[in-house]
């Protein structure tokens, strides 16, 4: 009978210990910002599937002690948003991205909301980008232009039905690594065959041309998506 007594009360005083330990304020801030171009100003078009993350660190809150990393998605605009985040100052890093590394930011203060811009140097600008539809045939066509000496080493037109569509995301794609660099200036053409079993009458697919740099883990830089409704 005591041994049951004292069982109890230790489950009782966890429970007290325990609701003593979670008493604290909820997340309160938010961060939000965009990938820019830092030489066009335009949004850094990304892919949500191993495309750039952004790592924020909590610091000071334990002397001496490994804080857990925070990791942050960066969307298919280049758009992040992330609205459950204690108030503090952070150590944050953008990584995995499909541009040059940029330098961690550190002590940076979160609170309320606010925004927070990168402006980075994206590996691959996809310029002059056309994607039309003729009859069962879309084609792209475009240019690429390369920031680094590294080379283009593919490229590609993906599609899916949803606006995020790369090359982790993709239901039909056509891909090329042929000739991609002997010519700055070369238009490039991409086709996509609408006469497949992966693409159902009526519907709207996103088309979205994507390419690839050779540089020590690089991500697919893109254009923004095209919508055709098959």
């Amino acid at each position: 009978m005591n041994s049951c007594k004292y069982i109890v009360f230790f489950i009782v005083l966890a429970l007290v210990y325990s609701c003593e330990k979670d008493n604290y304020d909820a997340p309160s801030a938010e961060l939000f910002g965009t990938f820019i171009d830092a030489e066009t100003n335009e949004p850094v078009q990304s892919e949500i599937v191993q495309g750039a993350v952004i790592q924020i660190i909590e610091e000071g809150w334990v002397s001496g002690q490994t804080n857990i990393t925070q990791t942050l998605v960066v969307k298919h605009d280049g758009t992040y948003r992330n609205s459950m985040i204690f108030p503090g100052e952070y150590k944050i890093s953008a990584v995995q991205g499909n541009f040059q590394p940029i330098a961690p930011i550190e002590n940076f203060e979160i609170k309320g909301s606010t925004k927070l811009d990168f402006l980075v140097t994206p590996y691959l600008r996809i310029k002059n980008a056309s994607i039309i539809r003729n009859g069962s045939i879309v084609t792209a066509t475009f240019k690429v232009e390369k920031t680094t000496g590294d080379n283009i080493a593919r490229i590609g037109l993906f599609s899916h039905p949803n606006i995020a569509v790369g090359a982790n995301t993709s239901l039909v794609m056509s891909q090329s690594t042929s000739d991609l660099n002997s010519d700055p200036d070369k238009i490039h053409t991409l086709l996509i065959d609408l006469n497949n079993p992966n693409f159902i009458a009526g519907r709207s697919y996103y088309f979205r041309i994507g390419a690839l740099s050779s540089a020590s883990g690089a991500r697919f830089n893109y254009a923004p998506a095209v919508n055709i409704t098959i």
